[in-house]
C-alpha cells in the first residue's frame, strides 16, 4: 500500500484538490493490489476467480471487474480471461529485479540521455524504467536521471503510440502474433498479421521499427511503430526461426533497411582535410574502409543497403564531402545541392 502523506503540502490551499489527490492515490493502491493478486494467483492457465479477489481485497465483485478493465485499458497490462469470472495476468509482464554494477547502470543512464534527445513523445514506460534505474545510482548521477525524465515527461502524451508499442513489445516477448492496422508513408492503409522477430530503434529517424514475418503476404516486412494506427495482441503463437540472425539481417543497414530486401550499394566518399579528424574519430559502419589522402583528407568506402538512408547523412557534411560512387547517389546529392542553391538564390 502507498503510505499516506503525514502533512499537507504547503502548496495546497484547496481542500477539494487534496481530496481528489487522495482519491487518486487510493485508486492507484487498489489497482496495484488487484494486479498483485492477478500476478501471484492468476498467472497459471486457470487464473483466479473475481470472487476470490473481492474477498482478499474487501471490495465488491463489481468493483473488481471495473479495476480489471482499468488495468487492461488504462495501464495496458496483459490480462487474460481463463473462464467465466476468472482472470489472470501474463507472468512475463513483471520482470525479476536487476543487479547492476555501477558501470552497467551508468551505461543505461547514457541510454536514457539518448532517448531524451530523440524522443518527441511522452513515453510512460521510459519514464518508469529510468526512474527505477535511478535507485541503483549514486545521488549525483541519480539527480541527472530524474532531470532527464522530466524532459521526457514534458513531451506530448501519445496514447495510441504507447498502446501499440506495448502490444508489439508483449507480442515479441511472448511469441504471439499481433494484428496491425498500418498506414505506410506512401500507399494505402492495410491490415497485417505479424510475427515480431525484432524491435530496432533508428536514431536518425527518431523512430522504432518492428521487423517480422507478415503472414498476410508471407514475407519479411519492416513496420514503423509510429505508423501503426491500431493493434491487437492475439493468442496465436509462433517461434522465431533459428535461421533468423538480427545481426546478419542488419549487417549492411545504414539505418533500418536490410540487404535481404534492398540491393546493396558500394559507396565511395572523399572528405576534405577540414573535417577529416571528425571522420577518423568514429566507426560509421562495420564495412567501412578509411584511406588517408596526401592533402590531409580521407576517403571512406562502405557497403550499405540502398542509397536512400545514407543520403541525408552525406548532405549533413555540406561542401566538405564529395560522392565518388555510385553514380546514382552522386547525382542524387548533386540535385539536392543544386536545389538548395537555387532556393537561396546562389
Amino acid at each position: 500500500m502507498i503510505a499516506p502523506v503525514s502533512e499537507p503540502w504547503s502548496g495546497w490551499g484547496d481542500d477539494g484538490r487534496e481530496d481528489r489527490l487522495s482519491r487518486k492515490r487510493d485508486r492507484l493502491a487498489r489497482l496495484l493490489n488487484v494486479a498483485s493478486i492477478l500476478y501471484a494467483r492468476g498467472s497459471g492457465e486457470s487464473g483466479v476467480a473475481v470472487s476470490e479477489i473481492a474477498e482478499l481485497t474487501g471490495m465488491t465483485t463489481r468493483t473488481v471487474y471495473r479495476d480489471i478493465r482499468a488495468l487492461e485499458e488504462e495501464l495496458a497490462m496483459p490480462i487474460f480471461q481463463a473462464g467465466r469470472g476468472r482472470y489472470g495476468i501474463e507472468k512475463k509482464y513483471f520482470l525479476p529485479p536487476l543487479r547492476l554494477t555501477l558501470p552497467e547502470a551508468v551505461v543505461l543512464f547514457l541510454a536514457s540521455r539518448l532517448i531524451a534527445r530523440w524522443s518527441d513523445e511522452y513515453d510512460q514506460a521510459v519514464v518508469s524504467a529510468f526512474t527505477k534505474l535511478a535507485d541503483l545510482l549514486p545521488q549525483p548521477i541519480a539527480r541527472h536521471v530524474a532531470a532527464t525524465m522530466l524532459v521526457v515527461g514534458r513531451a506530448g502524451h501519445n496514447e495510441p503510440f504507447l498502446r501499440n508499442f506495448a502490444n508489439v513489445a508483449q507480442a515479441w516477448a511472448d511469441g504471439r502474433v499481433v494484428e496491425l492496422d498500418y498506414e505506410p508513408g506512401g500507399g494505402e492503409r492495410r491490415r497485417a498479421r505479424v510475427r515480431p522477430y525484432l524491435l530496432e530503434p533508428d536514431a536518425a529517424g527518431r523512430s522504432v521499427y518492428l521487423i517480422g514475418h507478415d503472414e498476410t503476404v508471407n514475407a519479411m516486412r519492416t513496420y514503423k511503430v509510429e505508423r501503426i494506427r491500431s493493434s491487437t495482441l492475439t493468442t496465436d503463437r509462433y517461434e522465431i526461426p533459428e535461421s533468423f540472425d538480427a545481426d546478419r539481417w542488419l549487417a549492411h543497414s545504414w539505418g533500418i533497411w536490410s540487404s535481404d530486401t534492398t540491393a546493396t550499394a558500394d559507396v565511395h566518399l572523399r572528405f576534405d582535410a577540414s573535417v577529416a579528424h571528425r571522420v577518423r574519430e568514429a566507426i560509421w559502419h562495420r564495412s567501412q574502409e578509411l584511406t588517408e589522402l596526401p592533402d590531409g583528407g580521407v576517403e571512406l568506402k562502405l557497403t550499405v543497403a540502398g542509397i536512400v538512408e545514407i543520403r541525408p547523412w552525406i548532405l549533413s557534411w555540406g561542401e566538405a564531402v564529395e560522392v565518388l560512387e555510385p553514380p546514382a547517389l552522386r547525382e542524387s546529392v548533386a540535385a539536392a545541392v543544386r536545389g538548395a542553391a537555387a532556393r537561396y538564390g546562389a
